[in-house]
């Protein structure tokens, strides 16, 4: 044995090898093979116990997660010392010595081991392969968990090194105010100056709001209740509309009791709201991007319709709203439901949208809530496989995790208070509408009602009330309905759709649809001025919502889709100014450039030296384009409306009066309308009449 042992190889010779390699089994040694079956069974043993100590070590090392890089190539420090592993991934087989072998082949032809019994040693071997092929497995999920933590970590270094440049540039921006969206806001107000005021001196008023206004404000600054006789005789405006806002015209109106006063008033206002939204973009795409989106929202078309048919109320709502979702878009929550606060006193139906912004400022704060709790699962999860490091470095790491858990999840505690100021804003808006609608408008009103459910059909008319009937209703007239939508977002390029934001302008365009009257589903009008600055900051977020995504998962996107995304972002504000320079040939701004917006003709003439008969402080009955100049130093009466009282003054134009067809006789028709009362002639000049009382 122990000569074949010694006899010197190349290299090991296999189990299979010729008679020089392999141990004599002929029966006629019967005396010498039991004791070298003795020997060789004790070498066995000895190897085996010799291997099971190294696979065990491997083992342990295994367990212990001394593992070098198993998920990628699959082998271990300590598999020099057991062995080798395979490529396959199979157990390794430690090398043994060639006289443990032919021991056990002695054996076995002996009949020490039955034929076909796995020796102990092979038992060993496979369940210590067993056992490796399990530490490989779990050392490779360890390996994938670290490797999901180390992306989860990587997007969230990427999110924040966003939100601190977000940060950092607004800080710059608060620090250095850009001024050039002043001067744009200068040249929108210069415009839309030009336009309203153009036409109040060519007396072609859009309708008769400005003459109601006109009273309003002046019965306000005289400190005296808002009666109207422009809308009805001893008509108190707050039964029609809950708009008490307006007061704060009253007085800059007693300093320069005109009309002109309020539509420089609203063009104030509109100009100033560009500051809030150029801001926005500021804060989110760069002072170039403020500059150009602040330029196409001040000519939006929305705001230019407000601007071209006469004053509203609504012309407050437009900076409240671009000062408040402007705040909301820039995270100060606290200041957005500030300014969204004064909205109910505007009209009664913007009780909705400050609900809506509430909605929005809720579903902002569950969002932050849900992302800080999944952070604070992930810190937790790496806590706790930190943990299973050995006992010394496991102890701090469970310390720890607890405390930072609890850090992730209070990282935004004002956030979780917005969910509250969300909440109340709700309440507030909706308590306001309701108490408008159900109590104060009734009350003012010599009806006791709210004049405006007639237009409600399924709503609040005399129709017929079921989901059915609200469905068919907003249903007709779809297409001017999209129509409306279309042009809506047209401005923004529909980037708005993008961003939840876009969410708050749902209530205003919903109340318009499903009513009956035609007039408010069209682009004519001011009902798409209160739009435009939703509908811009929306886009605005939607741009800063792609950007984010490029910067986070700018390395995991391919090529194309990172420079489509680059070019959304880059060219989107000129494509909105461009959208805007397009639109401004088909609106008002048109104007600007069109003579005849600076004539006045002698029509006007003629309508002004009339006016110029009666007196300050007289009351008068007037046809439609002369209300509002009346009403600013008189007692106006509308000659559509009846009854009136008989007035002491009567203008009429007899080419512009609205009557179809015109009157044959217009004192016999003016005394029709005011029996026992005589009026005589004491004006007349290119059609217009002025008629004393007798």
């Amino acid at each position: 044995m122990l000569g074949c042992a010694a006899i010197p190889h190349d290299r090991p010779p296999e189990a299979d090898e010729g008679p020089e390699g392999a141990i004599s089994t002929d029966p006629g040694l019967p005396g010498l093979l039991p004791q070298a079956a003795g020997q060789v069974s004790a070498a066995a043993e000895a190897d085996q116990v010799s291997g099971s100590a190294e696979v065990g070590q491997v083992n342990g090392a295994a367990e212990a997660g001394q593992v070098n890089g198993p998920a990628e190539t699959g082998q271990a420090n300590g598999a020099a010392e057991a062995g080798q592993v395979s490529e396959a991934g199979r157990a390794p087989v430690a090398r043994r010595p060639l006289v443990a072998r032919r021991a056990l082949a002695a054996r076995q032809a002996a009949g020490g081991l039955p034929a076909g019994e796995a020796s102990p040693v092979a038992e060993g071997r496979q369940a210590a392969g067993s056992r490796w092929a399990a530490a490989v497995r779990e050392a490779a999920q360890a390996g994938q968990a670290a490797q999901a933590r180390q992306e989860a970590a990587a997007q969230a270094a990427a999110e924040a090194e966003r939100a601190q440049a977000e940060k950092a540039a607004q800080a710059l921006a608060e620090r250095r105010p850009d001024w050039v969206p002043w001067l744009i806001a200068l040249i929108v107000f210069g415009a839309y100056s030009v336009i309203s005021i153009s036409r109040y001196l060519r007396l072609d008023p859009g309708s008769w709001d400005l003459g109601i206004f006109t009273e309003d404000i002046k019965q306000f600054a005289h400190l005296h209740a808002p009666i109207v006789n422009i809308r009805g005789a001893g008509f108190n405006l707050l039964g029609d509309h809950f708009q008490p806002i307006v007061a704060l015209v009253s007085p800059f109106f007693r300093l320069a009791p005109s009309p002109v006063t309020l539509l420089v008033a609203q063009a104030l206002l509109t100009a100033l709201s560009v500051i809030p939204v150029s801001r926005a973009a500021t804060a989110r795409l760069g002072t170039s991007a403020g500059r150009v989106i602040g330029a196409a929202y001040g000519f939006s078309w929305g705001l230019q319709q407000m601007i071209d048919f006469d004053f509203h109320e609504i012309a407050f709502a437009v900076p409240l709203l671009a000062c408040s979702l402007s705040a909301l878009l820039r995270g100060k929550t606290r200041a957005a439901a500030l300014w969204a606060l004064p909205l109910v006193f505007v009209k009664e139906d913007q009780g909705f949208t400050v609900a809506a912004i509430g909605i929005i400022i809720m579903i902002d704060a569950r969002r932050a809530r849900l992302r800080a709790e999944a952070e604070a699962s992930v810190m937790a999860e790496a806590a706790l496989t930190e943990g299973s490091a050995p006992a010394e470095a496991s102890a701090p790491a469970e310390a720890s995790a607890p405390a930072e858990a609890t850090a992730s999840a209070e990282a935004s505690p004002s956030k979780f208070r917005d969910a509250d100021i969300g909440l109340f804003l709700v309440c507030w808006g909706i308590a306001w509408s309701l108490a408008a609608i159900l109590v104060i408008i009734p009350h003012f009103n010599a009806a006791h009602q709210y004049l405006y459910w007639q237009a409600g059909g399924a709503v609040g008319g005399p129709g017929h009330h079921s989901v059915a009937a609200l469905l068919s209703q907003t249903a007709h007239g779809y297409r001017e309905k999209l129509d409306t939508t279309a042009l809506i977002l047209l401005p923004v390029a529909f980037l708005a759709l993008r961003s939840p934001l876009a969410l708050i302008a749902v209530p205003s365009l919903a109340l318009r649809f499903i009513s009956t009257n035609n007039s408010y589903w069209g682009t004519a009008w001011h009902y798409n001025a209160t739009v435009m600055p939703i509908v811009f900051i929306a886009a605005i977020g939607a741009l800063a919502r792609i950007q984010a995504g490029r910067t986070a998962r700018g390395m995991a996107r391919g090529k194309a889709r990172r420079v489509l995304t680059t070019a959304i972002v880059r060219f989107s504000p000129a494509a909105m100014l461009v959208i805007a320079v397009l639109l401004a040939f088909r609106f008002p701004l048109d104007g600007l450039w069109n003579p005849g917006t600076y004539t006045i003709n002698q029509h006007v003439r003629a309508e002004n030296a009339a006016m110029a008969r009666v007196p300050d402080g007289a009351t008068v009955e007037t046809t439609l384009t002369m209300l509002a100049p009346l009403a600013a130093r008189t007692d106006t009466f509308w000659i559509g409306t009846f009854p009136n009282p008989a007035p002491q003054y009567i203008v009429f134009d007899d080419s512009d009066s609205g009557w179809n067809p015109n009157p044959q006789n217009v004192l016999a028709f003016v005394e029709a309308r005011h029996p026992g009362a005589r009026y005589r002639q004491i004006f007349l000049a290119n059609e217009v009449y002025v008629f004393l009382r007798s």
